[in-house]
C-alpha cells in the first residue's frame, strides 16, 4: 500500500508533493479504486472564486491529479464542508446541507439530497 500524508496545504505522496492554496481539511482514500480525495478548508471571505466553490479534488495513488469537482446540477455556489466514501461511492456535502453523489471518473456531482 502506498503511503499518503498531508501537512497543512501539502499533499505528500511517496515521490512527489502537490501544494494547494488552502489547507487540507479532510483526506479520504478509496483503496479499491486507488483514489485519494481531498477537501480543502476554504476561509470565510467577501468574494469566492470557482476554485473556492469546487474545493474537492481526486488524485491517483501515484500522485496524478485526476479531477477537481465539477459544477453541480442543482444549487451551485456553496463551499463543500464534508466528503465521505461509502461502499465505493464518493459523497460531498456543501455548507447548505446538500449531499451530492460524485462520479469518481470525472468529478461531476450526479444527484443530490438534503441532509440538514
Amino acid at each position: 500500500m502506498i503511503k499518503i500524508n498531508y501537512i497543512k496545504n501539502k499533499l505528500i505522496f511517496e515521490n512527489q508533493e502537490y501544494t494547494f492554496e488552502y489547507p487540507i481539511q479532510v483526506l479520504r482514500e478509496d483503496e479499491d479504486k486507488n483514489y485519494v480525495y481531498v477537501l480543502l478548508d476554504i476561509p470565510a471571505k467577501q468574494e469566492y472564486t470557482f476554485d473556492d466553490f469546487h474545493n474537492v479534488y481526486a488524485f491517483s495513488y501515484n500522485g496524478e491529479r485526476k479531477w477537481q469537482i465539477g459544477k453541480r446540477p442543482i444549487g451551485d455556489n456553496d463551499i463543500y464542508t464534508l466528503i465521505n466514501v461509502k461502499e465505493g461511492t464518493l459523497y460531498a456535502t456543501d455548507f447548505s446541507g446538500r449531499k451530492y453523489k460524485v462520479c469518481e471518473e470525472n468529478g461531476i456531482p450526479e444527484k443530490m439530497e438534503i441532509v440538514k
